[in-house]
């Protein structure tokens, strides 16, 4: 169970990573703690807000279907789809991390794993905060905002792995790709084995 201490710390820290980037991120280089304390203390309970927010998203509030009727998910399966999404998630952040970790030496930049999961973990942060719009399928185009995440991995290179200022700009767009790379075959994962044959479900009913 999440104390309410522990809440408050994920939103100033989350407060922070939004609106100080640049004097949170030499904060964060300074601070020393295993990366699985990074995972449950403040990754795992963001995460859980998309994952929450769609389930609600596709059993409650629904999805407009071809007919004009409300296309909604039987309970207990979108939860164990929501439940594998979720996993997914946080899988998503160690292989994010050993790119980076993997990448850094071409950018003259430190390969510190440690270092490399603060970037992917704290870099999710609006990401993670958007996917309330999840719980209505129709403002899901809001979550494009999560593209500030780009600007925070900018600022957190520099910082955290001391990478050149004229490589910066580069080692950014290599993870950027990288991402979408990695995000792509999970979602194909996904959608094929999952979420498809779910959706294609709701739509017949």
């Amino acid at each position: 169970m999440i104390k309410s201490d522990q809440i408050m710390g994920i939103r100033q820290r989350a407060q922070e990573i939004i609106f100080q980037p640049v004097e949170i991120w030499n904060k964060i280089k300074t601070e020393n703690y295993p990366f699985q304390e990074l995972i449950i203390n403040y990754a795992a309970p963001l995460a859980l807000i998309p994952a929450v927010a769609g389930l609600i998203g596709i059993t409650i509030v629904g999805i407009g279907a071809p007919g004009g009727h409300i296309a909604r998910a039987p309970f207990f399966e979108a939860l164990s789809v929501s439940v594998l999404g979720y996993v997914v998630q946080i899988l998503n952040l160690f292989v994010q991390a050993y790119v980076i970790s993997w990448l850094a030496p071409y950018f003259n930049a430190k390969s510190d794993f440690l270092s490399c999961m603060k970037i992917t973990v704290y870099s999710m942060t609006p990401v993670w905060l958007l996917g309330i719009f999840s719980i209505f399928p129709g403002l899901a185009v809001l979550q494009i905002f999560g593209l500030y995440s780009v600007y925070l991995v900018y600022q957190a290179l520099g910082k955290l792995l001391d990478t050149p200022p004229e490589k910066r700009i580069w080692f950014t767009t290599v993870i950027l790709i990288a991402s979408i790379l990695i995000g792509l075959l999970f979602s194909i994962f996904l959608t094929g084995s999952v979420y498809g044959p779910m959706f294609m479900r709701m739509m017949a009913n």
